[in-house]
């Protein structure tokens, strides 16, 4: 792939099923892996950032109010939590994108800034196992998406 976030997410948009796996460092699309174990080829195409926490908030809300499916539903592996249907606003349902397509945008970029470095857990929570958000409480970041144990 040339542009590994954008081309995924292209992807996930056409119908293809994926799985972001932080603490293997992977991305399967359809079943293939894209990265594994933060190895990968072509552009990771997410850049550089100074404030990755930023960006992880605004897609955060993004996905929190995207609009859900039955395959979204079922998904059985989800690192953040979505607004269920019935607590959507007319404004998300008009205007909302794909649930699938906003989980992938968050989760790749997550994965995205853990492998170029802009997501350090000792510059943002240090001595937590966890970090949430200050404006968006629902917004929570574990230590071990971060830094896995390797006692596995």
């Amino acid at each position: 792939m040339q542009n590994i976030y954008n081309e995924s997410i292209e992807k996930v948009a056409n119908g293809a099923k994926f799985q972001v796996d932080f603490q293997t460092r992977s991305l399967k699309i359809d079943g293939k892996y894209i990265i594994k174990n933060g190895e990968y080829d072509g552009e990771l195409g997410v850049g550089l950032t100074t404030n990755p926490l930023l960006i992880i908030t605004q897609l955060f809300l993004r996905y929190q109010h995207s609009l859900p499916s039955e395959r979204s539903d079922n998904k059985r592996k989800k690192y953040f939590i979505a607004l269920p249907e019935h607590e959507l606003s007319d404004e998300d349902m008009l205007y909302g994108e794909p649930r699938e397509t906003a989980q992938i945008s968050l989760e790749l970029y997550v994965l995205g800034v853990i492998l170029n470095g802009s997501l350090q857990w000792d510059k943002f929570a240090k001595d937590k196992w966890f970090w949430q958000s200050p404006n968006v409480k629902e917004l929570v970041i574990l230590k071990e998406w971060i830094e896995p144990t390797t006692n596995k």
